[in-house]
């Protein structure tokens, strides 16, 4: 039997390159998709989170009569708690330990997904939390002409998470809120308060 060379034909360079254009379509339209999924799924996480702690608060008030008081994040990075003075340079606003200890109202401080690329200390990728009552008492005897209209507009607490910004407590002092219908990657924070349950703009916020 004689042997027999088999051709085989091999890619042309045109058709190597119509792959190649197929495949960054493909890409295009698949990459975008995928990011605004993953933003999509932190929103998700971040308001279930907030939800949940939103029960712990309302749990706490039950058995303590008062919500867990906060502590605060200086300008230099140092912690204060429980928070006995206000600073509008301040970094952070954290719940403490009285939410996990001696009763475990949640079993640990909820991460701000959004926040990952703040800095130390490891409370400023926590999920913020800012007990108004206590606030508006640590202006002392002469607070801002906005402290008395806080409880009024946001109740007796408040929590803000970054959003997909990601500049979380900036927004939220101009009262943007993040809204998904802006884009999934658009401006605003994402907030909670004990007057308003859903993260939406605030009709009388100071």
């Amino acid at each position: 039997m004689k042997n027999r060379r088999i051709r085989t034909r091999g890619f042309t360079l045109i058709e190597l390159l119509i792959v190649v254009a197929i495949i960054a379509i493909l890409a295009a339209i698949a990459v975008p998709n995928f990011l605004e999924a993953q933003v999509r799924a932190k929103v998700a996480r971040c308001k279930s989170d907030i939800r949940s702690m939103a029960t712990a608060l309302e749990a706490y008030r039950v058995d303590w009569d008062a919500y867990p008081p906060y502590g605060r994040i200086d300008p230099g990075g140092a912690l204060q708690y429980p928070a006995r003075v206000n600073n509008m340079n301040d970094r952070m606003c954290f719940v403490g330990p009285p939410i996990t200890t001696p009763v475990a109202y949640v079993t640990g401080f909820f991460p701000d997904p959004f926040a990952t690329h703040f800095l130390p200390p490891p409370e400023m990728k926590w999920i913020e939390y800012l007990n108004l009552e206590q606030h508006v008492g640590n202006f002392g005897s002469a607070p801002p002409p906005f402290a008395p209209q806080l409880i009024p507009a946001w109740g007796l607490w408040r929590m803000v998470a970054a959003g997909p910004d990601g500049d979380r407590g900036l927004d939220i002092k101009l009262n943007i809120v993040y809204d998904p219908t802006n884009g999934t990657v658009s401006n605003g924070d994402i907030v909670r308060c004990q007057r308003l349950p859903d993260s939406q703009m605030n009709p009388i916020a100071p």
